[in-house]
């Protein structure tokens, strides 16, 4: 595909939905249209597609050599089968975590680094909208952290039910969450100093950055240390290993008190620092840089 300066860039509707939209930039719904354009970038994630539909997609991107389709894939930490095929059926391949990715690398020869998930559930005008509400909220030392149960992790689900047993907030949780109301929401996760979050297989969960972006402090697992998407957040994150499970009130409490201690020059420094490196529009743009980078070398 020729780069032009002005090449249209559509982003599937659904994960990209509180993305900003510009000139250059727009939505597409994977579940209405029939073919993709020529000349055209389309930057889809992989929870999108597989709910438009696997068989669906590969056809047109099969009947349309001439547009260049991204694949954002959320899941490359444990679907290898489906990753495979994304990795396979896409002309540039983005995974999420830095799992698995020697074979996927086998199946494309356009691939980038890992690139984390971000904020997807509030468009950054409405956090700057509503700022207000998160400094004036009165927050509860109980730390949030209801996480939806999944069959297939067994290992986290019995983690949670742990944690409940010590935390109100922290446990199981319904799907029923995305039917509430975008303020609604954002009330929830503004009312709690900390948050406790349990990965799948060691991802690095998109409540990460909707805590830090709400003010809060995130607590979560020693493994994820040392990944490159924490690496600017290092001083607002707190850790847990496995032998804390035993009295996680002690890293909860540890978490509050630096709530507490930094106070509202905290809160400000979480959010401002998410708003700049962990919402969904910056992810659009790091994902772009890597392929116009990839396109102008091709060219």
């Amino acid at each position: 595909m020729k780069l032009r300066p002005q090449t249209s860039v559509l982003l599937s509707a659904g994960i990209f939905g509180k993305a900003e939209k510009t000139d250059q930039i727009g939505l597409v719904d994977l579940k209405s249209i029939t073919h993709f354009d020529a000349g055209t970038i389309y930057i889809l994630n992989s929870n999108d597609i597989i709910q438009a539909g696997m068989n669906k997609y590969a056809a047109m991107f099969a009947n349309q050599p001439r547009a260049h389709v991204c694949i954002w894939d959320f899941d490359n930490h444990h679907q290898i089968t489906e990753s495979v095929n994304f990795a396979l059926l896409s002309d540039f391949y983005v995974p999420c975590h830095p799992h698995n990715n020697e074979t996927y690398a086998q199946m494309t020869a356009a691939m980038s680094a890992p690139i984390s998930a971000a904020v997807i559930q509030w468009t950054r005008s409405f956090l700057t909208e509503h700022r207000g509400r998160l400094l004036a909220s009165v927050r509860d030392p109980e730390p949030l952290g209801r996480h939806i149960v999944y069959p297939q992790f067994p290992e986290r689900n019995a983690m949670l039910e742990g944690l409940n047993t010590h935390f109100k907030h922290v446990g199981p949780a319904t799907r029923l969450y995305h039917n509430r109301t975008e303020l609604d929401r954002l009330d929830e996760w503004a009312a709690h100093m900390s948050h406790w979050i349990i990965p799948t297989r060691d991802d690095l969960p998109i409540r990460v950055f909707d805590a830090l972006i709400t003010g809060g402090v995130p607590i979560l697992p020693a493994s994820l240390r040392e990944l490159p998407a924490l690496a600017p957040l290092q001083e607002h994150l707190f850790y847990f290993e496995p032998s804390d499970l035993e009295n996680p009130r002690a890293i909860a409490e540890a978490a509050n008190d630096h709530f507490r201690t930094q106070g509202e020059a905290g809160l400000i420094a979480r959010h401002e620092l998410a708003m700049e490196t962990s919402h969904v529009d910056r992810r659009v743009q790091e994902i772009l840089t890597q392929i116009y980078h990839h396109l102008s070398r091709a060219n």
